[in-house]
């Protein structure tokens, strides 16, 4: 990959010396990630195992999500076959993309020593070493906020025009809305940046871009509302459903405690550093009416950082309104991760760009220390994702439990089908719950098995519910499954002698008991 330097020559995106070992440290530990992927006896989690039934019927979108993360998976299963780590292998190989997408941005921006730090923030931040594990919507979100990000700033580092840029940013963001809605926080970011600016002579985003940058997501994310739009807006209604708006607590506590999760996000120091972005924007915005002569008169390090305006504006919608959605009801920590890597690209600036040797040394320390606390915690998570195990830090419950034991159960229910097969052309499971559903999907992938939940109240509430609710077959055989050893009350069957009680332990303290019941509807 190649750029144009200012006197017009090609150069190489990755110089020689210390771009190339930061580009190997990064790899290097993307493939260390996978390696874990491959050896580690952790099962797929929920929404793994639905993600993945989604990508075996392409479509442009599902119940509860954007179609982005389905289509993914459904490459990388196709190619790698039917193993969790075929599920998996995109996430920490995206979290790649990102970083180095990111470093470009930065280097963009305040040069090759601040895109370097950049990068190598991102890697390092704990969540992506969590993303790079277990799958989600954010990882390919994160990657299309960035790409418009690096779009942004090809626009002001005069790499791009700024029509091309704003559209290619505004595609970006549709792209990112097709893997999770969130992408519209950078969007409201870009809304904010034009109206901050609407007033000055030459403003960074002018109404007019900002336009096609808007009109760049809607024909990306197109496809997506037009499904909606035949399915009776169902991902955006679930949307609201899961703000859980309608159960409001007003709770202050809550905001506070969703602010401090997001130090195990970035990472204790990173985030304590990200804070600076405020006092850098507040002496940008200070002194943005300077003329030329009070602009040379200051000291170096009182000049402005004319970048971290805007960055905050990218980073404050995602921050802001998850902090009172905290407040209003509730919000996990990942809610806020669009606002990470504008963040990270001012960090990376402000780390290598103070003029004063002994403060920059400083700085560097700072950097090194961030980021090595950082890899320390990735470490940490590397080792318990291959172990499948926290060690002797495991608490009693084990947050890890929950991807454990379902294979056992498949192998308890298999005599069942067995019978159940002999009687019929498919067996026919009635799940108690999603969870259940999803991972003996995943288990059964390829056998006759015929998976379904029964929906009680006719108001589906999930994928399975919606698309795989149990409709009754006169004559057919069926299993189903419940905690409780009395038969699960679903009229038209007629249950047949006692369950059969399947029993695996998933940490010191929890046991998954599931009863199998066997009927005739």
């Amino acid at each position: 990959m190649q750029t144009t330097s200012d006197t017009g020559r090609r150069q190489p995106w990755f110089s020689p010396g210390p771009d190339r070992l930061v580009l190997l440290a990064i790899v290097g530990l993307t493939i260390l990630r996978s390696w874990a992927l491959f050896v580690t006896p952790l099962g797929l989690g929920v929404d793994e195992a639905q993600y993945w039934l989604w990508s075996q019927s392409p479509d442009f979108g599902y119940f509860t999500k954007p179609p982005l993360i389905a289509w993914i998976i459904g490459i990388s299963h196709g190619i790698f076959g039917h193993s969790e780590m075929a599920v998996r292998l995109p996430a920490c190989w995206l979290h790649l993309a990102t970083s180095l997408v990111l470093w470009r941005a930065s280097t963009w921006l305040y040069g090759a020593g601040a895109g370097r730090l950049t990068g190598l923030i991102w890697a390092s931040l704990p969540a992506v070493g969590l993303g790079s594990f277990l799958i989600s919507t954010d990882t390919p979100l994160l990657l299309c906020v960035s790409l418009a990000l690096l779009a942004i700033a090809g626009v002001i580092s005069e790499k791009i025009t700024p029509a091309r840029g704003m559209f290619f940013a505004g595609l970006a963001l549709g792209f990112g809305m097709l893997a999770k809605y969130a992408a519209v926080y950078t969007l409201f970011g870009m809304m904010l940046i034009w109206a901050a600016g609407r007033h000055q002579a030459q403003p960074l985003l002018p109404g007019k871009h900002l336009l096609i940058a808007i009109a760049g997501c809607l024909l990306a994310v197109s496809p997506n509302l037009f499904w909606n739009l035949a399915h009776d807006f169902s991902t955006l209604r679930h949307l609201g459903d899961n703000a859980n708006i309608g159960q409001q607590n007003h709770s202050l506590m809550k905001s506070i405690q969703f602010l401090s999760s997001q130090a195990a996000v970035a990472g204790p120091l990173v985030a304590m550093l990200m804070l600076g972005i405020f006092h850098a924007a507040f002496m940008a915005l200070r002194y943005a009416h300077d003329d030329p002569a009070q602009r040379r008169a200051r000291p170096p390090h009182m000049l402005p950082d004319k970048h971290a305006s805007w960055l905050i504006w990218m980073a404050l919608p995602a921050l802001g309104l998850m902090t009172v959605q905290a407040y209003v009801s509730e919000a996990n920590a990942n809610w806020a991760m669009a606002t990470y890597p504008p963040l990270t690209i001012w960090l990376g600036g402000w780390l290598d760009g103070h003029p004063n040797a002994a403060w920059q040394k400083l700085r560097l320390w700072l950097a090194a220390s961030a980021i090595g606390v950082n890899l320390l915690i990735s470490g940490g998570l590397l080792l318990a994702t291959a172990a499948g195990s926290l060690g002797p830090l495991t608490p009693k419950s084990d947050p890890l439990r929950r991807l454990r034991g379902w294979e056992h159960l498949a192998r308890d229910l298999e005599p069942h089908l067995n019978a159940q097969m002999t009687s019929q052309e498919t067996a026919r499971i009635i799940a108690d719950r999603r969870a259940t559903a999803a991972l003996l999907s995943w288990h059964f992938y390829g056998l006759p098995v015929e998976i379904m939940v029964h929906d009680l109240d006719g108001l589906p509430s999930n994928h399975f519910e919606a698309n795989l609710s149990w409709q009754r077959q006169v004559g057919k055989q069926v299993l189903a499954l419940s905690q409780s050893r009395t038969p699960p009350a679903i009229s038209g069957i007629i249950w047949q002698g006692d369950p059969y009680l399947s029993q695996t332990q998933i940490s010191h303290n929890r046991m998954r008991d599931l009863y199998i019941h066997a009927g005739q509807e």
